[in-house]
This record gives C-alpha cells, structure tokens and sequence, in this order.
C-alpha cells in the first residue's frame, strides 16, 4: 500500500484545516430546532462573532431587519425541510452592523433513518461581486437615461424638420406645375422635389425609431386581406424597379390573406424590405416578393441577387443604424434605420421576421411571418409568378 495516500484518519484533521483556512466561506451547524451548536473561525471572521457569543441562538440575526419583519429565516428553515435544502442571494448582517452579500445554502442533515437531525448552513461573501453588479446596473441605467434623452432630442428635431419639408414638397409640386415649357426649371423642380421626399421619409422613420424607444406605438389593427396589401406595395414599388432596371417577380397566392393587423405599418415594413433590395441590387439584378400561407402563419419572403450580407454584419442587420460599409455603404443613402423598424414592427404583429444571405455578392432573402387572423388556418399555397 502506497504510504503517500492520505489516511481516513486524516479527514477529521483536513477538514478542522478547511473549516480553519476558508476565508470567505463560513459554516454553522445547528441543531434540529434550527438553534447554532457549530460556529467554525471561517464564521467568526466573515461574520465578527465569536463562538460563545452565539451558541444556542437560532440564525435570525444574521438577518436584515426587513428580512427578519418578512419571516425570511423562518421560512428558509421550512424549505430546508420540505427539500432538503434552501438556497438564496441575500445581504446579512455582521457583528459590527455592517452588511455582506452572501451565497448561501441551508442544508437539513438527516439520521440514517431519515430524521431531520441538524441543519448545516454555507455562506460565501460575495460583497465584491455585488458591488461589481451594482455598478454595472448603474452603468446600464445612466446608459438608459442618456439614450432617452437623445431619443427625444431625435423626436423633438424630427418633428421641427416636418412643417418645412412639407412646405419644400408643396412649394416644388407648384413650380413643378409652372414650369410649362423650361425645361430647366421643370428638372430642378422634380429633383427638390424627390429629395425633399426622401428626406421627409427618413424623418418619418426617426420618429417612429423615437416612438418605438419610448413605447407610444399603438398599432391599429382591422381585418384585412394580406395579398391586397402586397400587391399594392408591389404597384407603388414597380416605378423604382423600373428605373434601377431591375426584373420584379411577384408571387401571391389567388385567395385571401386574412390578417387582423395595421396595414400602414404593415405597407411600411414591405416596402422598407423592398426598398432595401432596389438600394443594393445593381442593375440587371432579379427581386422577388413571395408569399405563401403555412398553417397559421402568413410567410412573406423578399429575395434579391444584390450584393449580399457578410457573415459578421448578418447577426446585427436588424439592430438600429447598422449598415455594411464595403457593400452596404452610406452612399446607397439611407441612416439604417428601415429594418430596425421592419423587426420592430413585425414583433409588434406578433410574428418574426429572419435573413439569410450565403455572403457578399449572393444575394439576401428576408423572411416575414405573421400570424392569419383567429381560425384562419390554410396549407401551403402559390400563386403564379408575374414580372411587375
């Protein structure tokens, strides 16, 4: 027998060694009606009374007075019975008033017979670890109040910009109208006027970012049919596809969608999706808009051949202001605020909205599904595809 391995009469020795040398674990023993008949140094240091101070008192005051009014020992110790053991997070009390948050396990220790004959209660200090978490809780909420306060700041801007882009929008439909044969002055009018649109559309989009930070998004929901829905976008859409020379295929299935939902954040969501596929799909490229019902959910799929998603921007596509600089760029125009509020909105609905793109240069497919309205509940159909 090797003489090196530790002999069983050593246990009692190591153990008195632990009990002696943990410095930031305690252990108490007590006796069945939960009274301390075992108070160990690692106690004694950690919690600053001696063992004579404490012997045959129950644990209760090692617990906080709110703790204490709320029945919290008490009730450990019930729990201890019934299974075997309690466990909890809390703050106690030391000898010198003064607090420690604590790891802790009461354990009811039992006879061979299964008779509660003790209990055995574990502490570790964890004053540093909670005082990291507190930080980093005050982190978080300093970081909350700030981005408030820049979300109504982005509101407050939003609405100030509105009234005068408005006035730009008028103001060029009218000089539009008078041009009448200058041919200059009819160019110059058309272009105020789409880029006074385009920039009213990404304030638009700032105040519905603002009211979605702050929770005043209320949907108006009706019932309405989906495909309808859909084929209007698709109509509003064709021009843009036209002009970037792009091949449009619509694929709707021929009977009603049935959803109880708000069509004009649903009208904005596709045609954010689609508009995302015109912006970075080159010329000559395919757009599809595929729809199709799948039990209880309607499934709106909007695929492209553009310039596809990278691997590391594709978990953070949905995040607020994410764009890819290399093919994604800011030249495409756009903050990347439109499918931060596709996801936002779809969520709102009650469904989940998913992209897949196999890299850059192959194409993207985003992937909308919304719950049918109450009962309504299909197999999968198509419909037929039709260039738009």
């Amino acid at each position: 027998m090797d003489d090196s391995l530790p002999k069983q009469h050593q246990v009692p020795e190591l153990l008195g060694l632990l009990l002696g040398q943990a410095n930031e674990h305690a252990l108490i023993l007590l006796d069945a009606q939960a009274r301390i008949v075992g108070w160990f140094a690692g106690s004694e240091r950690i919690l600053g009374y001696r063992a004579d101070e404490v012997i045959g008192w129950t644990a209760d005051f090692l617990f906080t007075p709110e703790d204490q009014e709320r029945g919290i020992p008490q009730l450990e110790v019930e729990i201890a019975r019934s299974d075997g053991q309690a466990e909890d997070d809390r703050w106690h009390v030391r000898k010198d008033g003064g607090r420690i948050w604590s790891s802790g396990t009461l354990v009811a220790l039992r006879s061979e017979e299964g008779q509660i004959v003790g209990f055995g209660k574990i502490l570790r200090n964890r004053t540093d670890a909670r005082a990291q978490i507190e930080a980093l809780e005050n982190k978080v909420e300093a970081l909350s109040r700030t981005n408030r306060q820049q979300l109504n700041f982005v509101g407050m801007l939003a609405h100030e910009l509105r009234n005068p882009l408005a006035s730009l929008v008028g103001s060029a439909e009218v000089l539009q109208t008078s041009a009448g044969e200058s041919a200059d002055i009819g160019f110059a009018a058309k272009l105020i006027r789409r880029q006074a649109e385009f920039i009213q559309r990404l304030v638009d989009d700032l105040l519905d970012v603002t009211r979605i930070g702050v929770g005043k998004v209320d949907l108006q929901r009706t019932d309405m049919d989906l495909a309808v829905l859909l084929r209007n976008v698709a109509e509003s859409m064709s021009p843009q596809m036209q002009q970037r020379q792009l091949d449009f295929h619509v694929l709707l299935p021929p009977s009603p969608i049935k959803l109880t939902a708000d069509g004009a954040r649903l009208h904005q969501v596709f045609t954010n999706l689609l508009s995302n596929a015109i912006k970075f799909t080159e010329p000559g490229g395919s757009i599809w808009l595929k729809t199709t019902v799948e039990g209880s959910e309607a499934v709106v799929r909007v695929q492209d051949t553009g310039v596809g998603i990278s691997a590391e921007v594709l978990p953070q596509i949905f995040d607020l202001f994410t764009q890819e600089e290399a093919s994604r760029s800011r030249s495409a125009g756009g903050l990347g605020i439109g499918l931060s509020l596709v996801k936002e909105f779809v969520t709102l609905h009650g469904g989940t909205v998913t992209v897949r793109s196999d890299g850059k240069q192959k194409g993207s497919e985003f992937t909308v599904r919304l719950p049918l309205s109450a009962g309504e509940v299909h197999p999968s159909v198509d419909g037929p595809t039709s260039p738009t």
